[in-house]
């Protein structure tokens, strides 16, 4: 009985035995992986458009993203293999729609981790001074190392960072408010209507969890999709009190990057307070989207490891240093384009992994 126990708490992901997750780590997993560098630009797109625009947009695209995630679930659920998204779009819809989406994926994820360093060296050089690029270079080194050491790594750490996380973006939010100003609700401009739609997805893209939550849970269908559905929401909910507050306490002055903007308005404890949410948000998503790139390339393209580790790590630094450097634009082209034409895979995909799905997935698709 001790052994059957042992064996049920042990899982062979992608090669390498692995203690199986519970479904709070999936949450936490999918929530941290979501959470990243979007949220710091949320503030400044719903300042553009106003609080009412924006908060629909964050509802209407997450409620998007939740079906998007519980869609990619299904085919996770109904495929008897360890494949990231690009495989299992091979999978259903035959190599060239691998490529194709091989190509996207990797794009976006270059993206997001282009996103991540040009964040994290502007808020770092706000809590500490100095010249944001060094510290962008700085980020990068630590970051790169646990990316490098992999999935168990984020794995032990992402529960207890995201918990930082929700929780300083929650007090900081709360402190903000009692500088809400009314004009700054009935604010609006539809000649910018468009502007929140790419940052915004970006923000809510979580969809490199989805494959690692379903490999790493124990083989229960209802609980991988309680966690898929929370872990969903859970963002959704931090994005709109976060835009509630720093919107509605800074107006048309919130800056790119929401925090650097409100340390200088509200003071020294704001500012620390502020960075350190953001670092924290930032870092895990690098960490997050960094390893799920690497164990695409493994495992879906075949690279060898130290060429996978070499190309997740050095092609954004070498975008940043060539001069890719404005945060809401990478942010923006990334969720508007990439994300955009992933969505659309995925839900093909999802089509044919009903008639042609190796496993059943009846428990998944009832509560």
């Amino acid at each position: 009985m001790q052994t059957q126990l042992e064996e049920k708490k042990i899982i062979l992901h992608q090669g390498v035995y692995k203690p199986a997750a519970s479904m709070a780590d999936a949450i936490f997993m999918i929530t941290g992986m979501t959470i990243g560098a979007g949220v710091l630009g949320i503030p400044y797109v719903v300042a553009q458009v106003g609080l009412k625009i924006g908060i629909a947009y964050i509802v209407g695209l997450g409620l998007i993203m939740l079906f998007l995630n519980l869609v990619l679930g299904e085919i996770a659920v109904r495929t008897n293999e360890s494949l990231q998204i690009p495989g299992l779009a091979g999978k259903y819809l035959g190599k060239w729609v691998k490529y194709f989406l091989n190509v996207i994926i990797i794009l976006a994820s270059y993206s997001a981790l282009l996103a991540y360093i040009i964040g994290e060296g502007q808020s770092l050089s706000a809590l500490f001074g100095g010249n944001p690029v060094v510290w962008s270079v700085i980020f990068w080194s630590i970051a790169s190392i646990i990316v490098w050491r992999g999935l168990q790594t984020i794995k032990s750490v992402e529960k207890v960072l995201s918990f930082i996380v929700i929780s300083i973006i929650c007090g900081l939010s709360f402190y903000l408010f009692r500088d809400f100003k009314f004009s700054n609700w009935i604010y609006t401009d539809v000649t910018k209507m468009f502007l929140p739609y790419g940052v915004i997805l970006f923000a809510l893209n979580g969809t490199a969890a989805v494959v690692e939550a379903h490999a790493l849970l124990p083989r229960s269908q209802r609980h991988f999709r309680k966690a898929l559905i929370i872990g969903s929401l859970i963002p959704v909910g931090v994005y709109i009190l976060f835009a509630l507050a720093v919107v509605g306490s800074s107006g048309l002055q919130t800056s790119e990057i929401a925090t650097i903007g409100l340390g200088a308005r509200f003071g020294d404890g704001v500012l620390v307070l502020g960075n350190i949410f953001a670092i924290l948000a930032m870092t895990t998503g690098f960490i997050g989207s960094g390893i799920a790139l690497k164990q695409n390339l493994v495992w879906d393209n075949k690279l060898n490891k130290i060429l996978a580790e070499f190309l997740v790590i050095s092609v954004p630094i070498l975008l940043f240093l060539a001069g890719f450097r404005r945060f809401i634009y990478v942010l923006s082209f990334a969720g508007g384009v990439f994300i955009a034409i992933e969505a659309i895979v995925i839900i093909i995909v999802c089509w044919k992994a009903r008639k042609k799905g190796d496993l059943d997935a009846s428990r998944y698709l009832t509560f």
